[in-house]
């Protein structure tokens, strides 16, 4: 009786060893969650170049404990000049990636010294394009659970394109990448007077064609007159500030003149006008050389973050011509 009462208390805890009890040390399997990434490309367009054709190779990314992915992106191929200012051409849609942050994020390319790979169009005809080590980077991000994120690269060509030794070269000055939720968009109205006035005063100046090149340059809001605006140049040692993007003016079939600045960070701006575009050389300090000028402060400006676009009124803007505005 008493061996039946001892196995009527020792089988309860033969059970509750057996069903995992302190000594299970085997931890239990997480499945692994995922994010979505969208990614897609602008520009800002530049003169004398009428066709930027970039062949995208793979998309590569390294997570936060070391593993490098990979996504083919199939020589993925387009027109740079295609998606200039607001518009923006996305490369990858929907990718589904691991939770995590990644880093040394970046596309390779088929750089323009292989069959198919890379150009330039103008009116000298085709041209290979030579990219800066042959990848084009992206900014570090996180990838949260059930989250699609948004990020655009801005490459300002007049920042990062240079011409050399007879080829073209597209170097990392002035490609940034932001996630849409942090930046906003300008569009600017230019007034027209301005446009006459510098080009008559700069009669000395006129480009080869008769064609200036009106420029909208926006800095850093430490920027506070047009004394301490300067031109595109790799670097600086007058005090003056080189802008952090630059955008072509153009006239409409109205006679309007406007200009338009996409993905730009959240945050304060000034903006200054010069018809001496193509007085500005990216890898040359033109200004200290005295061939290039801005011509008017156009103020300050304020981007607001959600993708929201700020008009900004250049002197009278539109009006300037007397009439609508």
């Amino acid at each position: 009786m008493r061996n039946q009462y001892l196995a009527s208390l020792l089988i309860p805890t033969m059970l509750l060893s057996a069903c995992g009890g302190s000594d299970d040390s085997n931890p239990p399997i997480t499945e692994p969650t995922f994010g979505l990434v969208n990614i897609a490309i602008s520009d800002s367009p530049m003169n004398q170049v009428s066709k930027v054709e970039l062949v995208l190779d793979q998309l590569v990314m390294t997570d936060e404990h070391g593993t490098v992915h990979t996504h083919d992106m199939a020589q993925h191929r387009f027109n740079l000049l295609d998606y200039p200012g607001m518009a923006s051409h996305t490369v990858i849609s929907d990718l589904q990636l691991p939770t995590g942050r990644y880093h040394d994020v970046h596309f390779t390319l088929i750089n323009g010294d292989q069959a198919n790979g890379c150009a330039i169009e103008n009116g000298q005809g085709r041209s290979p394009l030579m990219v800066e080590g042959n990848h084009l980077p992206l900014h570090d991000f996180m990838v949260n659970e059930h989250e699609a994120l948004f990020l655009t690269m801005e490459i300002d060509l007049y920042q990062s394109m240079h011409h050399g030794d007879n080829q073209y070269h597209l170097n990392h000055d002035g490609i940034y990448s932001i996630d849409n939720r942090d930046m906003g968009h300008i569009k600017g109205e230019m007034d027209p007077q301005w446009i006459a006035n510098c080009e008559t005063s700069n009669t000395d100046k006129t480009p080869a064609g008769g064609q200036f090149y009106h420029m909208a340059y926006l800095y850093q809001n430490s920027v506070t007159s047009i004394e301490q605006m300067a031109d595109v140049s790799p670097t600086r040692s007058d005090g003056k500030f080189s802008p952090v993007a630059v955008s072509p003016i153009h006239q409409d079939m109205n006679g309007d003149w406007s200009f338009a600045m996409g993905y730009l960070p959240a945050g304060d701006y000034r903006v200054g006008y010069t018809c001496l575009g193509h007085l500005d050389d990216p890898a040359l300090d033109d200004l200290s050389e005295g061939t290039f000028s801005l011509f008017e402060d156009a103020g300050s400006v304020t981007v607001e973050e959600g993708g929201q676009e700020t008009r900004h009124q250049c002197g009278n803007g539109h009006r300037g011509r007397g009439g609508r505005g």
